[in-house]
């Protein structure tokens, strides 16, 4: 399988939902970015309480040529209590093989893509199997619905737990210049990736 090639710098869309952008305007947020060097895209599920990916597929669905010359990310395995998923009782963390699964096919979905190029778990699970999400993941590549896989705001060793079953790629951490002790913890693999917060 081909290496995954990021951007230097990752475009986050965890905000899109806030910016009340019109579908002409995300197109044009979107080809700004890539104008500018940055063709990877940073999504999870649950950005814009489950509204941001499908705000982002919009978008792309206008000029849909434009698939091809990036990379989407996107994150998955933390249940939100909201409008959009009124099923969920509280907030928790999922990583089964189901939850995975479902949120995978809902993400390609709203992005109006047919794969993803990184997928990552968004917060360690402590009930989490490895060997269940390392065979999901194995599943999902199999399909050609998920290219690469990795983790967010893992420890060292959250990491190597499941990284000793399936090759993870990144381990994604929370840092800015004020607050850079996740980026001094962090296992980095070729490519890595930070989301940089206050």
């Amino acid at each position: 399988m081909a290496e995954l090639q990021l951007s230097p710098i990752i475009a986050g869309a965890w905000r899109l939902a806030e910016w009340q952008f019109s579908v002409e305007q995300r197109l044009a947020w979107i080809e700004g970015c890539m104008a500018r060097g940055l063709s990877s895209f940073d999504h999870a599920d649950i950005y814009g309480g489950y509204q941001a990916e499908a705000l982002f597929g919009e978008a792309l669905a206008l000029r849909p040529a434009l698939r091809e010359q990036m990379q989407l990310v996107s994150k998955c395995g933390i249940k939100l209590v909201g409008p959009a998923r009124p099923a969920h009782g509280f907030k928790s963390y999922d990583t089964s093989a189901a939850h995975i699964t479902t949120s995978v096919e809902n993400s390609l979905r709203a992005l109006r893509t047919d794969r993803l190029d990184l997928l990552l778990i968004h917060r360690p699970d402590a009930l989490m199997d490895a060997d269940e999400v390392a065979q999901t993941f194995e599943r999902l590549r199999r399909d050609g619905k998920v290219l690469h896989f990795g983790v967010s705001n893992f420890t060292p060793a959250q990491f190597e737990l499941l990284h000793s079953r399936i090759p993870l790629v990144t381990n994604q951490v929370e840092c800015s210049p004020l607050h850079l002790a996740p980026c001094t913890m962090a296992r980095w693999t070729k490519p890595s990736a930070c989301a940089c917060g206050p």
